[in-house]
């Protein structure tokens, strides 16, 4: 682990406020989760019936050619109803997922409340070290870098900064510590075997999709004093800072 002076020298002291702030979706975006993949269901079940005659007309080897033929062989009247209920029930579940997974924020003067699909987080602010946007994602991190939290927000990046710095939280518009990355390549005799034997596991399970073991090897990885993050199925590696 290494020592960052200039982080915490760095910070500007913010008036805080006593009320709480939310951060959530607005009613925009929630009429846009709600009501957007159920509208594309019911289109898709209107126009795909067509489509798919017309490209069984042209007479030539379609890949998956059982299910344009099935598909192709939807009517008007009941059939086409039924398919469009099933296509809406989908956009249903679409919807029921993306909502799942965006993170409800209270950010309050000593305390962050994060709700995410029931779980329930508290982050006390003196535990806080760091607070940054990353792609859509909220990053958090504790006072020696390590991630503590990361998810969706339903928030925009500007109302999170607004909000956090206005509680006087370390809210950064990048990561503090991006330039300290390095792409992780194997054996490359930079980082301990046991640091190797993490992130080549971690690798796999990169591949394999599985987020829930490659959350899990992060914090091994952290353990062991260093933390990783993701860019596709590449990960980029970095040693602890403490502030």
């Amino acid at each position: 682990m290494v020592v960052w002076p200039g982080l915490s020298a760095g910070l500007s002291v913010y008036l805080v406020s006593s009320e709480p702030t939310v951060l959530s979706l607005s009613r925009l975006d929630r009429a846009l989760i709600v009501l957007g993949p159920v509208t594309v269901g019911v289109l898709l079940a209107l126009v795909l019936p067509p489509l798919a005659r017309w490209l069984v007309g042209l007479g030539i080897a379609l890949p998956f050619g059982f299910v344009v033929k099935a598909v192709a062989g939807v009517g008007g009247g009941w059939q086409l109803a039924v398919q469009a209920v099933i296509f809406g029930v989908l956009g249903l579940l679409v919807t029921a997922e993306i909502l799942r997974r965006v993170t409800r924020i209270t950010v309050a003067d000593d305390v962050v409340e994060l709700l995410t699909a029931g779980d329930r987080r508290t982050f006390a602010r003196i535990d806080i070290g760091a607070l940054y946007p990353e792609r859509d994602l909220l990053i958090m991190l504790d006072p020696d870098s390590r991630r503590m939290f990361h998810g969706e927000p339903g928030a925009s990046k500007a109302a999170m900064g607004q909000a956090f710095r206005d509680h006087g939280y370390p809210w950064h518009d990048t990561d503090p510590f991006g330039e300290l990355y390095s792409r992780w390549e194997p054996e490359s005799g930079r980082l301990p075997i046991e640091a190797e034997a993490v992130l080549s596991a971690r690798a796999v399970a990169l591949r394999k999709k599985a987020g829930t073991e490659a959350g899990e090897l992060r914090e091994t990885l952290q353990k062991l004093g260093y933390t990783v993050r993701d860019d596709g199925d590449k990960q980029f590696w970095r040693p602890l800072v403490r502030r």
